[in-house]
């Protein structure tokens, strides 16, 4: 198989756990706090990774331990943004901001690198953020303080993706996971039991939780991307993930009957073609443009 569509495929898979961990976290987390199941969680995850991969711990170095903290902290940074932003905005705006990720992942690298997205991308941009919108947004979008808090998430979270392909390639993967995660998990801990929100779970439902989100949502997801994002542009990357709220949409329609609308279909029909028109090579300037426009008014 194509290593390309490999990736695509492995982290759509990824993209599918996301989703379905909506379902999952909103029942855990009304009997224990959100840094506290984000604590177990990460830390599961990395327990399980160094069970699974004890062998390669004796490639670790101090490299490792550099990039790995470096990539947890805009993610840490990203989920504790989006967590005060979702306690003032809705579910539906928080995922439309969240996956604004697909428009500020190319504007960083146009920054970065000085030049400005093809052609291609930027019809893959536009199509992503048409399905984006279609999957969350109501009749319309007035903004308050939590979406301020949900964009800066975004932001963070696109910086994540675009840092996962600069430092993933200096360590080994599956190390690198494992050291983001014990470092977000501890800091989670630690910052719940200064809060006093330090809680052992005895509820089955919240276990279900932990165990679902630190195996597939986090130990597989992260890792796949630490490993694969190379062979695919950030900016794939980024449309991939925005995926994320159809596959909420079709978990809730599954598990709790939710209806599952033409709109949701569509969207998610958008967002599929803006994949392919960011993987798609179009060889187009402002010269060829013009003539097909000329072609079309004959």
């Amino acid at each position: 198989m194509n290593i390309k569509i490999k990736t695509i495929l492995l982290l759509l898979l990824g993209t599918i756990f996301w989703g379905m961990t909506f379902v999952f976290i909103k029942d855990a987390v009304s009997l224990i706090s959100v840094t506290n199941f984000l604590a177990y969680r990460f830390l599961v995850a990395a327990l399980v990774l160094v069970f699974i991969f004890f062998k390669r711990l004796k490639k670790f170095n101090s490299d490792t331990l550099k990039y790995g903290a470096i990539l947890a902290i805009p993610l840490m940074i990203s989920f504790f943004a989006q967590t005060i932003g979702l306690q003032y905005t809705s579910a539906s705006k928080g995922a439309f901001i969240t996956g604004l990720s697909v428009v500020i992942v190319p504007i960083i690298l146009s920054v970065m690198q000085r030049r400005l997205p093809g052609f291609n991308i930027l019809i893959a941009i536009v199509l992503a953020t048409m399905g984006l919108a279609l999957l969350t947004l109501g009749n319309g979008l007035s903004l308050n303080i939590g979406d301020a808090w949900v964009l800066f998430s975004a932001i963070f979270f696109a910086s994540y993706i675009i840092m996962v392909t600069r430092y993933s390639g200096k360590s080994d993967a599956i190390l690198l996971s494992i050291t983001q995660f014990f470092i977000f998990g501890f800091l989670c801990f630690l910052y719940s039991g200064v809060k006093g929100e330090l809680y052992f779970p005895k509820e089955f439902k919240v276990w279900q939780a932990i165990i679902f989100t630190a195996l597939f949502a986090t130990a597989f997801m992260y890792t796949v991307q630490n490993y694969y994002q190379k062979y695919i542009s950030e900016i794939t990357t980024s449309i991939i993930f925005s995926f994320e709220p159809l596959f909420a949409a079709i978990t809730a329609y599954f598990y709790l009957n939710e209806a599952l609308s033409e709109k949701i279909v569509i969207g998610g029909l958008l967002i599929f073609a803006g994949i392919l028109f960011a993987e798609i090579k179009l060889k187009m300037n402002m010269q060829s443009v013009k003539k097909l426009f000329a072609f079309i008014n004959k």
